[in-house]
């Protein structure tokens, strides 16, 4: 059983209370709103779709990361995070 302080875990929070985050269209530059809980967006300018970067969550290595989100949520994080696109190394 999960100990109930990890109810509160501060790093699931992006993911049970979603926030929105700006992320630049790599087409126009306009700011495009994206989800903390959503991997693309359409872009309000030029209506291209906008996928955020690829990051690392504790729900990637956290043993009680299932229960702490919850089945649809937890299922719902895996396929966000298979369809972001990966950080290309800046050089």
């Amino acid at each position: 059983m999960i100990d109930p302080s990890m109810k509160k875990c501060p790093g699931s929070a992006f993911f049970k209370q979603p926030t929105p985050d700006i992320v630049k269209c790599d087409k126009c530059g306009a700011d495009t709103e994206i989800w903390s809980d959503e991997s693309s967006g359409k872009c309000p300018a030029c209506k291209a779709v906008v996928t955020r970067l690829t990051f690392q969550s504790c729900v990637d290595w956290c043993k009680q990361a299932k229960e702490c989100l919850g089945e649809e949520k937890y299922a719902q994080y895996l396929k966000m995070k298979a369809s972001l696109k990966p950080n290309k190394p800046k050089r």
